[in-house]
């Protein structure tokens, strides 16, 4: 009984892990025309019917599939106006008043590169210890073993149009292309990148990503290299969609395989923007210049405290300014790549708090103010407390 239930088990492990693997289908044999079923990503394979040895390479090598459409045009249309009814950052009455008045589908070409970053990352790493009452920072020599694997998309054309980044092609089908199909469904793009360049570019993002999941204090030594390079072309269904609010055009970019909303722009709620505005930049200020009392105290720890509250009323100043500035219009969306700033690691560091997406402007507008106000009452109450 027992290994009846541990043979149904397995067979059911051996099933989703067959399930999560990407088939290519449409692969036809040339000696035998024997229909053949892939594994997305084998180079070398032996017809099942007549066992000759084949390898797989698409034109000027590089192998392109696209992946069915499965989201009709009405439900495109319908996912929109879901996605336009949702939140309170977005104008009031938007699905209601909104009215589509173009739609139609593109096969975008992406990309898409499975690469292992290995290596190694010699240094050192801090480490804090508390002696008495105080809290000393000491360390360590550590060696990092660095083994990360990355499947990323990349567009192969110009989407600035779209702003559709990057797909996600977890679990989808896989078909050799064919474009005459594909014209008929819909538009389809040329490519404009080269392998070459892609390859260069993917590699960078992938050892800065392997670097900042394995980050030390001071790096003595690394070395890191991208091994087990596969690289494909893969054309992803596109609903784009335009609607009309207020006599003002905006876009959404529907996933054509999930019903996903891969891009989406919507006016924004001014009355939202404005409460949240005032309520961040009053709490920030609150934090700034309320808890300089802390700077009166005896010691370091009061003074660190300061600090740190001084920099979290910074932070809120920062985002009550930047919702309140750029909160006319939304957008979000799975396909929309945030650019990250690795110089502003340091308040995440130590606060928890990502700043990589602040406006340096208001940035430099809150510490201003916040440091002046701080300053004041400090003397303030300097005064008062002699």
């Amino acid at each position: 009984m027992q290994e009846t239930i541990a043979e149904n088990q397995l067979a059911q492990k051996q099933a989703i892990e067959l399930k999560k693997e990407k088939i290519v289908r449409g692969i036809t044999c040339p000696a035998c025309a024997g229909e053949l079923d892939l594994t997305e990503g084998v180079e070398t394979f032996n017809c099942k019917y007549c066992g000759s040895l084949l390898t797989t390479e698409g034109d000027k090598g590089t192998l392109k599939y696209y992946v069915p459409r499965t989201i009709s045009r009405e439900e495109a249309i319908n996912r929109t106006y879901r996605w336009l009814d949702k939140g309170l950052s977005k104008a009031r009455g938007l699905e209601k008043k909104s009215k589509v008045e173009d739609v139609f589908l593109t096969y975008i070409p992406y990309w898409r590169i499975k690469a292992d970053v290995v290596g190694w990352i010699f240094g050192q790493e801090a480490r804090t210890r508390r002696v008495g009452n105080t809290t000393q920072t000491y360390y360590v020599d550590v060696e990092k073993k660095i083994q990360m694997p990355f499947d990323q998309t990349f567009a192969a054309c110009d989407i600035s149009e779209l702003g559709v980044q990057q797909v996600n092609l977890s679990g989808n089908e896989l078909i050799p292309v064919e474009f005459e199909q594909l014209q008929k469904d819909g538009m389809t793009f040329n490519i404009i990148s080269s392998k070459k360049e892609i390859s260069e570019t993917a590699r960078n993002q992938f050892v800065l990503k392997a670097k900042s999941a394995n980050r030390v204090a001071y790096t003595n030594f690394e070395y890191l290299e991208m091994v087990r390079e596969y690289i494909s072309i893969v054309y992803y269904p596109l609903w784009v969609i335009r609607y009309n609010f207020q006599n003002r055009i905006y876009q959404v970019v529907v996933d054509g395989e999930d019903g996903s909303i891969c891009y989406g722009k919507a006016p924004g709620n001014n009355l939202f923007r404005a409460i949240v505005g005032i309520f961040g930049i009053s709490l920030g200020m609150y934090f700034a210049t309320f808890f300089a009392a802390f700077a009166l105290g005896d010691g370091d720890a009061s003074f660190g405290v300061y600090i740190l509250v001084l920099i979290i009323g910074i932070v809120l100043i920062s985002w009550g300014y930047k919702k309140f500035r750029y909160g006319s219009e939304i957008e979000e969306g799975t396909g929309i790549v945030k650019q990250s700033k690795q110089k502003n690691d340091t308040l995440q560091k130590y606060t928890g708090i990502d700043t990589s997406n602040m406006d340096a402007n208001s940035l430099l507008k809150g510490i201003g103010v916040a440091s002046i106000a701080g300053g004041v009452l400090s003397s303030v109450l300097r005064n008062v407390k002699r």
